[in-house]
């Protein structure tokens, strides 16, 4: 392994430029970063000089908790150190990646979570399931506040020769009391390295097989287990062949190495055919862990079959298919039905929610999509097409949830800005037979003998549809009589790449709601169309909720 020696490319005008257009990217709409912008080229000189110089010192930190999942502490660092720091180790970044194991893919550019997602999912289609049966799952327990510095300090040597790169990575290091502060580039890069040397040394599965004494006491343990566990036919048929039989089988395993090993910062999770060498692998790390590196590992770990799932990184990853994890699923559904509840069009629900598309595209999640009516599919245009809208000149995509359009109860009294306030245009309605619902009348026909009889019978209930536009904005203004009256901006139809055009976007809904029905047939008609209204839901003396038109 080769160290890594400074070679003078980060105190360079083009390094510390590159550093920064890497650190600034996609953030430069924050007010911090666009103040720091203005004097761009004083504030990287001055990063320069102190960079040269080395009499930079981090400075103090911001800290600043964040509730994800769990409650974690964030270390807010000045501009200026970020762009030192990150001038500082990119010109050696690949060489530090290089000397990670690939089974960590976290951190590396155009790694990360997807490149973890791809390597595990192959790995379960490719193999068969006798390979990857069980699986061993470990978490660190507040990895990065409890990380030794010492330990940390040997293992940033162990990588990079005395020189300014290594001075300044101890620098930031010994700028937080206790770990490595969360929240700045360098911390992730101390996150791998810290395991650089465990998880090379896991996969030769402890080096067992280089003293004897060990591998003798770890196959005893093994055959012991074996014989413990015992519980299937197979079981029983490899307990018949005797413990030489079994100890080879281990000196094999011990050979072969634990091949399908992955670690993502903190999480590490090994499959493995055999669920006795699993039990030992985990005696083994928890142990190696905490005396090598003081990492304290939670005790939610154990060694489970793979077919129950392999929980990480918001997914799910079995034999056959991968799917989105419980949280991630629960996100998608309750901001998908909060949107559709506000007015929006499928189009721009899924604009709003791209990240969350995105992330659970990669997922066997068709059924979900299907689920909440989110589905990008050519059936579900040919459906669309195929609908017979009330209306003449309209299309079923222009068929909206009737919830959506209403003002509901715990609604009343909110006025948030920038919002629609379910304020419509009544252009037309129709009452037509419901397609949903079924009502049992009593009917009188003839038998074969003449005679009348009475008998029930199913018929369609009765739904009344609406065609309106959605007033975004009322404006008052004196006519030429002298008298007041309304100017409405309406919500303009969008192109097929959601840009607005300059058309006004008519819907149309269903309910069967019998007061909206009653008062479709008996309030008013179609002469007094068209004519602004909102959709109100009241509650009754015993609780039960009703829709009026106001």
């Amino acid at each position: 392994m080769r160290r890594i020696h400074d070679l003078g490319n980060d105190a360079t005008p083009e390094n510390v430029k590159a550093a920064w257009d890497s650190f600034s990217d996609q953030k430069l709409k924050r007010s911090n970063i666009s103040r720091y912008e203005r004097n761009l080229e004083q504030n990287l000189d001055r990063v320069l000089k102190s960079l040269t110089d080395e009499e930079w010192k981090p400075s103090p930190y911001k800290e600043k908790e964040v509730m994800e999942r769990k409650k974690r502490k964030l270390a807010k660092a000045p501009i200026d150190d970020h762009v030192l720091e990150a001038a500082a180790i990119r010109p050696y970044e690949t060489s530090l990646y290089d000397y990670i194991a690939w089974q960590c893919p976290a951190v590396r550019p155009n790694m990360g979570q997807k490149a973890l997602l791809q390597s595990l999912r192959n790995e379960l289609f490719n193999n068969s399931q006798e390979e990857c049966m069980y699986f061993l799952s470990m978490d660190a327990h507040h990895y990065f506040p409890l990380m030794d510095h010492d330990i940390l300090k040997r293992q940033i040597s162990r990588k990079i020769k005395p020189g300014r790169l290594q001075r300044i990575l101890y620098k930031v290091v010994d700028s937080y009391l206790q770990g490595v502060p969360l929240g700045i580039k360098v911390s992730q890069i101390f996150g791998q390295l810290y395991l650089a040397d465990f998880d090379r040394l896991a996969m030769r599965f402890f080096d067992l097989g280089k003293d004897a004494d060990k591998l003798a006491f770890w196959t005893r343990k093994y055959v012991e287990a074996r014989i413990v566990n015992a519980s299937t036919p197979d079981d029983y048929k490899e307990l018949c062949l005797g413990p030489a039989y079994l100890a080879e089988k281990f000196h094999k395993y011990v050979d072969a190495g634990l091949t399908h090993y992955t670690r993502f910062v903190d999480n590490i999770i090994i499959r493995h055919a055999d669920k006795a060498v699993l039990g030992i692998v985990k005696v083994l790390s928890i142990m190696i862990l905490a005396r090598d590196y003081h990492v304290i590992i939670n005790k939610d770990y154990n060694v489970r079959p793979t077919w129950t799932g392999i929980r990480i990184i918001g997914y799910v990853f079995y034999h056959d298919r991968v799917l989105l994890g419980k949280r991630n699923k629960q996100d998608l559904c309750r901001h998908v039905h909060e949107l559709r509840k506000r007015g929006l069009t499928e189009e721009q629900i899924r604009v709003r929610q791209a990240s969350r598309f995105g992330y659970a595209k990669h997922a066997n999640c068709i059924h979900l999509f299907k689920t909440i009516g989110m589905e990008n599919s050519l059936g579900k245009i040919i459906k669309n097409r195929r609908v017979k809208p009330p209306f003449e000149g309209m299309m079923g995509r222009q068929k909206v949830t009737f919830l959506t359009i209403c003002r509901l109860l715990r609604d009343a009294g909110s006025n948030q800005t920038g919002t629609w306030n379910k304020k419509i245009y009544l252009l037309d309605y129709v009452v037509t037979d419901s397609k949903i619902e079924k009502i049992h009348e009593k009917v009188r026909v003839k038998d074969e003998s003449g005679v009348l009889r009475e008998i029930d019978k199913v018929v369609p209930g009765k739904a009344l549809a609406i065609r309106f536009k959605k007033i975004l904005k009322t404006e008052e203004y004196v006519g030429e009589d002298g008298q007041l009256h309304e100017r409405y901006e309406f919500e303009k139809e969008r192109d097929s790449q959601g840009n607005q055009t300059f058309l006004d976007a008519e819907y149309y809904s269903f309910t069967g709601s019998k007061i909206l029905i009653d008062q479709a047939i008996k309030d008013f008609t179609h002469e007094d169309l068209p004519c602004p209204t909102v959709i109100q839901q009241f509650e009754g003396k015993n609780g039960q909720m009703f829709f009026k038109f106001t």
